[in-house]
């Protein structure tokens, strides 16, 4: 009889402040895509914990950011090995930044530096990252031809999450 693993649910939300992404880079001593770059993730909590309060906790353990759920736009999920990931866009206002990391999260991964679009696609990325950033990439040229969008275009190029609640 073979093991098969089971399956992980999680978030994974891209924060934005114009045409830039915030990652952080995954420490060496990592078994999966050590010194790869990554955008804010996390796991599901429990079995009932929906998606978008596991994002809006997630962001919060690991950027200090506090977010409403009105305020995730929704893009696409994906599989990644045995993860399951419903992954979000955020556009931060100007007075938000993600906080340094403490000292245990020091042992996964690197703080939050932001990255404008065309360089991070180019970056060592975790796997499905590429294709994400460059889907947003592409849906932000269009929605607000390089300019930092405002909320109500933001909806016009996402399916936002306004009414989840």
């Amino acid at each position: 009889m073979t093991d098969i693993p089971k399956t992980k649910y999680g978030v994974a939300i891209a924060l934005f402040k114009g045409n830039e992404v915030y990652m952080s880079q995954r420490t060496w001593n990592q078994l999966h895509y050590s010194s790869d770059w990554q955008i804010v993730y996390g796991y599901v909590s429990g079995d009932y914990e929906r998606y978008a309060d596991a994002a809006v906790r997630v962001t919060k353990e690991e950027t200090g950011i506090n977010l409403v759920i009105s305020r995730l736009c929704y893009i696409k999920s994906m599989m990644v090995g045995n993860e399951f990931y419903y992954t979000y866009f955020v556009h931060l206002k100007d007075d938000e930044v993600p906080a340094p990391p403490t000292t245990d999260q020091l042992v996964t991964r690197s703080g939050y530096t932001s990255f404008p679009l065309e360089r991070a696609v180019n970056m060592k990325l975790v796997p499905c990252l590429e294709k994400l950033l460059r889907a947003t990439w592409k849906a932000l040229a269009k929605s607000t031809l390089g300019k930092s969008p405002p909320l109500v275009e933001e909806r016009n190029a996402w399916s936002c999450m306004a009414d989840y609640d």
